[in-house]
């Protein structure tokens, strides 16, 4: 019983903190959180989000689906290395799109920022996971993570707060995603260092 309570809790912690759900809670502490952007009118903030939940949860979620369907990929978890590869191009695809969707809207610059961070991380994985399997729910957390660390830093939102929910969030996804024995310490740690440095890293820089 002990052990199906604490499954269950695992699972709904790495649902939560999915990597398709992740760009949008992002999104949402952007726009309505202490930042830059929340003087905005509602509809753009509306429209922005539509956007970002668009290209990076549905499209990806609804591509997955399609592949499930067809059995080109064995199941939803994608424990398998190889059957990773295709998904994670897919999500390529769909984050590019959102960055070239929204690359001409100056006022929505800091979410472009952090989309394009979060394709470097995507790439990252991508290239990673061709030798070694990595913790994709890790390195979006951390590609969270950095972003947040870095609005901080820059003035640009009053996320400390934020930070460090997700700096617990990101501790128990770490937890959960050992305790269901999908990753082990070494793939936790470096998906969730690799997602924070590229974020800090592009968003700073590029």
């Amino acid at each position: 019983m002990e052990y199906s309570v604490w499954n269950r809790l695992s699972r709904g912690i790495s649902a939560l903190m999915h990597p398709f759900v992740i760009p949008t809670w992002a999104v949402l502490l952007m726009l309505y959180g202490p930042t830059v952007m929340v003087n905005m009118p509602p509809r753009v903030k509306f429209f922005l989000l539509g956007i970002v939940a668009l290209n990076t949860l549905l499209l990806p979620a609804f591509s997955i689906g399609v592949l499930r369907w067809f059995r080109v990929i064995p199941d939803w978890s994608l424990q398998d290395q190889k059957t990773r590869m295709l998904p994670m191009g897919i999500v390529a695809v769909c984050y590019l799109m959102c960055i070239v969707a929204m690359s001409n809207m100056l006022f929505a610059f800091l979410i472009t920022r952090f989309l394009i961070a979060a394709l470097c991380c995507v790439a990252f994985a991508f290239f990673v996971n061709l030798y070694w399997k990595i913790s994709l729910h890790m390195t979006a957390a951390g590609g969270l993570l950095g972003m947040l660390a870095v609005v901080c830093y820059a003035g640009l939102a009053n996320l400390q707060q934020a930070l460090v929910g997700c700096l617990l969030l990101a501790g128990l996804l770490g937890s959960a995603r050992l305790r269901l024995g999908s990753h082990n310490l070494a793939q936790v740690a470096a998906g969730a260092g690799g997602g924070a440095v590229i974020s800090v890293v592009v968003i700073l820089f590029f």
